[in-house]
């Protein structure tokens, strides 16, 4: 694994003044009494300052939104009801953080008082308080709608009680933070640096940014600027990407990185995996319709059109991606560490078994994003932010809601599904029978945004710009039905390989208001009056 400079400082973070009482050196004052006349020094202080915002950015938690989805669902009580549509005021403060934003106007407050300062080390940091500015801004937006614009350090606490800005404003403002981060910040590092924010972050971001808010042309621009940076490709090996492997690779554009040597490992293995096969916890599940929802490796779409599907071996001959992203009952996921300990059974294994006390609630469980060669309930494999793929389906989705069908779309999509080893955009079209158009290809986008992106937390963002929760997230959850059978599952020895198609929960997203958070209602009192709650939630 490379050096990652990041990861020593996020996990020595309490070296900060902010947070704790260590020392630079023994004859120094202690941290904990430093102040902003004091601290802003020398050029150290600014970058050690700058990489305490990274904490800030999208790491294993963001894994969570796959549950508010219909990716997934989780027995963590508050995901569980922002899937089910049963938030309220009292649980929706978890984007509602504005200390960052506090910190990134310190450090352009003070940032100037250090003597001597190299011009292009303060570009490159200016350009990451930009960033982090922007990524913090747009998810709260993204979630809450209105919200306060911040524009400065606020000296008396009743100077930081001002209204909501309209969700507009606050884009303009992320997008002309986003314009000036890419402006100042490096195509790339190398050495102890990697892992810091870069100009393809900053336009990845953008992309982002725009296509949430349905400006297609504008998406279509920013997608090609990172496509143009010529910087990323996308990695050979699907699975390997979300390993180890895929570190810092051609493909990853920003990650949060993690280590076993210095306690900053991640723990996507406990959220996320088996409990039998990887000592996990089953916190979050794959539901069955995100499973039913891969084709055949041929492109029949549903996968059952195929002429090889079989009820007793439904996981057979299905989108490689599935295996890559999902323990399936029957699959064969063998760990180094224990090879005969290698089938995923959530029918008769006492761990995994569904319904059981850290057992499946769907009968699925995750492999994607789960590191598989350290078996501790740890991992080293980054949180992959963000990547070269979702950049090409952010182009292609917009290219096509701009124009329609084009050859520059298709191009970007065949090169996703190549990658998967599954049949062209052409092919599949055609062996289902489907017109090239704009509405079927928009399906089609849609579709392979679900399947390639899938366990990433991106799946929820799309149901909210797509004001799509009235068809996805209301109805049944079922685990899954396994009434034929399933055949890989051995029956010896009393064991069962079938189970009934069981309801989980009955989600009900029946309103407009769940296209946005209620703001917190802890802020809401914490306030003189100035902060009312959105009109959808009173």
């Amino acid at each position: 694994m490379r050096p990652y400079k990041l990861n020593i400082f996020l996990s020595l973070i309490a070296c900060m003044g902010l947070f704790a009482s260590c020392t630079k050196s023994l004859n120094e004052v202690p941290l904990n009494q430093i102040t902003d006349a004091t601290y802003w020094n020398q050029s150290s202080d600014a970058v050690l300052f700058v990489t305490n915002l990274y904490t800030v950015l999208p790491d294993q938690n963001f894994v969570y939104y796959e549950g508010m989805s219909d990716n997934g669902i989780s027995n963590d009580p508050n995901t569980r009801r922002f899937g089910n549509s049963t938030q309220d005021a009292t649980i929706s403060s978890k984007e509602w953080a504005w200390s960052p934003i506090r910190q990134a106007y310190e450090y352009f407050a003070n940032v100037g008082k250090i003597p001597n300062m190299d011009t292009a080390l303060r570009r490159r940091l200016d350009g990451e308080v930009y960033f982090v500015l922007a990524y913090r801004y747009f998810i709260m937006a993204a979630l809450y709608g209105d919200i306060p614009l911040v524009t400065k350090v606020y000296i008396q606490p009743s100077e930081s009680d001002i209204p909501v800005s309209k969700h507009a404003v606050v884009i303009d403002s992320v997008l002309q933070w986003l314009d000036n981060a890419a402006a100042d910040l490096p195509l790339s590092y190398s050495g102890s640096d990697l892992g810091r924010i870069t100009k393809g972050a900053a336009l990845a971001l953008k992309s982002r940014v725009y296509l949430f808010e349905g400006r297609w042309a504008e998406a279509v621009t920013a997608s090609q600027a990172v496509i143009g940076l010529k910087q990323y490709s996308l990695y050979p090996d699907y699975y390997g990407f979300f390993q180890k492997d895929g570190n810092y690779s051609s493909e990853d554009i920003l990650s949060r990185g993690y280590s076993l040597g210095n306690n900053t490992q991640n723990s996507l293995q406990s959220i996320l995996g088996s409990q039998t096969l990887m000592n996990g916890r089953n916190i979050l599940d794959p539901t069955s319709d995100l499973v039913n929802d891969y084709e055949s490796k041929n492109g029949y779409y549903p996968y059952t059109k195929d002429p090889a599907f079989s009820a007793t071996h439904p996981f057979d001959n299905r989108d490689p991606r599935l295996t890559a992203t999902i323990l399936y009952p029957g699959v064969i996921f063998p760990y180094p560490e224990f090879p005969d300990l290698n089938q995923y059974d959530p029918f008769n294994s006492s761990g995994d078994r569904i319904g059981g006390d850290l057992g499946s609630m769907s009968g699925y469980s995750w492999c994607k994003n789960v590191d598989h060669y350290d078996y501790l309930r740890n991992g080293a494999n980054n949180w992959k932010s963000f990547r070269y793929g979702e950049v090409l389906l952010n182009f292609a989705e917009a290219q096509n809601e701009a124009a329609g069908p084009s050859a520059e779309v298709i191009a970007a999509l065949d090169s996703i599904r190549a990658r998967a080893k599954m049949p062209s955009t052409a092919a599949t079209f055609s062996i289902n029978g489907w017109s090239m158009d704009q509405s079927t290809l928009r399906t089609f986008i849609r579709h392979e945004r679900r399947i390639e992106l899938a366990g990433e937390g991106l799946r929820y963002f799309d149901i909210l710009r797509w004001k799509a929760g009235e068809q996805v997230l209301s109805g049944a959850i079922y685990t899954i039905d396994a009434s034929a059978g399933i055949a890989a599952i051995s029956t010896a020895g009393g064991k069962i390989n079938k189970w009934p198609k069981t309801l989980i929960e009955t989600r009900y997203f029946n309103n407009p208001k769940f296209y946005v958070w209620p703001l917190p209602q802890s802020a809401i009192d914490a306030s003189q009056g100035v902060l009312v709650q959105n009109p959808l939630w009173k």
